[in-house]
């Protein structure tokens, strides 16, 4: 038995252009697809996608204006070549991308022609518009990617994808507060008493606004030194200045 000969007709002001692929790879298994072509008026920039797809994917082109009273030039001259390749007998199966229900006349010629109609759309299709066609398949995989699951922030994933928003005391105030706080040891003072003489020598302060989230790292950060497992802490010893007398 010979090989079908078939021809796909995309209704381009219907049809997303994302789904030039899956509508030619749906065609290709009614027959040997003989002819691809877009209608459309491809000056409106919505429809400029699809000249990438065309040229993708091998599509013939058909430049088409909105006629009188705002007709559709694109649907009149899909119907026109349908119908010539209808009387060419050329054509066995005819797929038509759409989901426009003005079609349902032509699909209907074309089945009392002997021929097979093949219908395909990306839309909700009527029920009266997809019972004119022998075959007709709603092509759902060309509906939008699904939005990418959320990533888990963690201080690891900020420390990747955001710059180092770290940043210090100011040493005057780091000096201020260990004077102030109430000693524990020595020159260790607690935690609390710090984070209590921090409150009190800056009534606004905010240890997120300094990029970390304990007050031991912040210590740490302005060059403090930290002990009993980061319960106390201490401002570091000063390296002496060596001094050369040239008297």
């Amino acid at each position: 038995m010979a090989q079908r000969r078939a021809v796909l007709f995309i209704d381009a002001e219907n049809v997303p252009s994302r789904a030039a692929a899956t509508l030619i790879e749906e065609a290709t298994k009614h027959g040997l697809l003989l002819d691809r072509r877009i209608y459309g008026d491809f000056s409106n920039s919505s429809l400029k996608p699809w000249l990438d797809a065309a040229a993708l994917h091998a599509l013939t082109s058909r430049q088409t204006v909105a006629g009188a009273n705002g007709k559709n030039g694109a649907d009149i001259a899909m119907v026109i070549d349908a119908m010539d390749e209808l009387h060419s007998g050329q054509v066995d199966v005819f797929c038509l991308a759409t989901a426009d229900s003005d079609f349902t006349q032509l699909a209907m010629r074309i089945r009392r022609a002997g021929k097979i109609a093949v219908g395909m759309a990306c839309s909700k299709a009527s029920s009266r518009f997809q019972t004119a066609f022998d075959v007709f398949r709603t092509i759902g995989a060309v509906k939008p990617d699904p939005s990418p699951a959320p990533v888990k922030i963690t201080e690891k994933t900020v420390a990747i994808q955001a710059p180092d928003v770290r940043r210090a005391l100011k040493s005057e105030l780091l000096q201020r507060i260990f004077v102030e706080a109430p000693p524990l040891d020595g020159p260790w003072v607690a935690l609390p008493d710090l984070m209590k003489t921090l409150n009190a020598c800056q009534p606004n302060f905010d240890l997120k606004s300094y990029g970390h989230n304990q007050l031991c790292k912040l210590l740490a950060f302005s060059g403090a030194e930290l002990a009993d497992k980061n319960r106390k802490a201490r401002l570091k010893a000063q390296p002496l200045k060596k001094v050369v007398d040239n008297g």
